[in-house]
C-alpha cells in the first residue's frame, strides 16, 4: 500500500512538472517587461549571450527567437508595446533567414549584431 501512493505520488508530480514546463515553453506572446525579465534570468547560464534575434514584424507583433542551451524560445511582442528603429517584414518560409538582427532585450532592444 504505501508502494502504491509513493509510486502514485511520484507519477503525478512528474506528469506536473512535466505540464508546467510545457506551458512555459509554449509561451509566445510576451510583453516587453517580461521579455526583459526573462533575458536577465537567463545570464546564469554559460550559453546565453545575452541577445534576441529579431526574425521580423507583421502588422501586429515584432518576433524574436532565442535559444539557451537546447530551449528555442519564441517571443511576439505587440507592435503598440515596442517601437523598433528598423523593422522587417517577418518570413514565416522555411528558405528565409531566421532572422535579420540581434537585440539587447535588457537594454531597450538596441541593436547589437547584424547577421550578415
Amino acid at each position: 500500500m504505501l508502494r502504491s501512493i509513493f509510486l502514485f505520488s511520484f507519477l503525478f508530480s512528474t506528469i506536473s512538472f512535466s505540464f508546467a514546463q510545457s506551458n512555459i515553453l509554449r509561451k509566445t506572446e510576451w510583453t516587453v517587461e517580461e521579455t526583459k525579465q526573462w533575458a536577465e534570468s537567463q545570464k546564469k547560464f554559460p550559453t546565453w549571450h545575452g541577445a534576441l534575434l529579431y526574425q521580423g514584424s507583421d502588422s501586429i507583433h515584432h518576433h524574436f527567437i532565442s535559444r539557451v542551451m537546447d530551449e528555442w524560445v519564441f517571443f511576439q511582442i505587440k507592435k503598440e508595446e515596442l517601437k523598433l528603429v528598423e523593422e522587417k517584414p517577418y518570413n514565416q518560409t522555411s528558405s528565409a533567414p531566421l532572422g535579420y538582427y540581434y537585440v539587447d532585450a535588457t537594454n531597450g532592444f538596441i541593436k547589437t549584431k547584424v547577421i550578415e
